[in-house]
């Protein structure tokens, strides 16, 4: 006869030992800030657009809320792109620290995507791009695509008809307003082209006025209108611009909560549910 009860009191450790560490790395990760501390006060070498002033998460979130109070869609759509361009610092996402600027999520964040950017040598997740527009705020650095999505899901939550419009090289977004006219809105400059993909596609060169008075430089601006003369790809919204990473990222988070509650619960399966020895290969009362 073969007493299995050491076997389970030791699995019911480890799972209980797992489950504290997970949920300690999750308590943990209630009291961080997934943003970069200073960003945009002290490291403008590393930076390629900054706000006259980052705006703060709750800054951001306050505003966005505050775009249910506006009943013109042109004027919550031209409101709505200066707020995702104040929100977000365009940081030159190859070159800076992936740890430093949480490109790389850490641990005490979600530990699944911390172990996939760490270990799976797939880039996308050593430099992640959040599919949450509150995610990606929160963190607040991002580049054309990060911007365009909170955009475009800005917009979805005030059911304005949007897509995204993905060039090679630059991202924006395309919105309907009431009267069913189209207009471009570049939110990683904070620029409204005040014309329609059509209009754009027919003559790019006659919107760099309006980066000009934003601005910006004619040497910044070169390689947008380069793009704008190259092929692009439609995207309904968010979700159709990055649907597998959308799903895991959602599922991600939900299971960073419930892995260390099923070990928890395992273990006290394990240390506590009568075992019955073996004999024989087949199992035997106690009694």
């Amino acid at each position: 006869m073969q007493d299995v009860r050491p076997l389970y009191m030791w699995l019911g450790v480890f799972c209980l030992i797992i489950g504290i560490i997970l949920l300690s790395i999750n308590l943990y990760g209630l009291t961080q800030h997934i943003r970069k501390p200073g960003l945009g006060v002290s490291d403008h070498e590393q930076l390629r657009f900054i706000p006259d002033e980052v705006w703060s998460y709750q800054e951001s979130m306050t505003a966005i809320d505050q775009l249910g109070r506006i009943d013109d869609r042109n004027q919550l759509a031209e409101t709505a792109n200066n707020v995702v361009n104040q929100s977000l610092v365009h940081v030159d996402w190859k070159r800076v620290d992936p740890q430093e600027y949480r490109q790389l999520v850490p641990i005490w964040e979600n530990y699944f995507l911390w172990a996939i950017g760490q270990f799976s040598g797939l880039p996308q997740f050593e430099r992640y791009h959040y599919a949450d527009y509150r995610r990606n705020i929160r963190r607040g650095i991002g580049i054309c695509g990060d911007a365009s999505t909170i955009l475009s899901s800005v917009m979805d939550r005030y059911d304005v008809p949007n897509r995204i419009i993905s060039f090679r090289g630059h991202v924006i977004v395309e919105y309907q307003d009431e009267s069913g006219d189209h207009y471009l809105m570049d939110p990683d400059f904070g620029v409204s082209l005040d014309t329609s993909l059509k209009g754009l596609l027919r003559d790019p060169e006659s919107f760099k006025h309006r980066y000009l008075s934003a601005g910006y430089s004619e040497g910044e601006i070169d390689y947008l209108f380069e793009a704008y003369a190259k092929g692009y790809s439609i995207f309904e919204d968010t979700y159709h611009f990055m649907t597998l990473r959308y799903w895991f990222e959602e599922v991600s988070y939900l299971a960073k909560w419930l892995m260390p509650i099923l070990m928890i619960v395992l273990s006290g399966i394990y240390l506590l549910w009568p075992r019955r020895p073996i004999d024989n290969g087949r199992i035997r009362s106690n009694e």
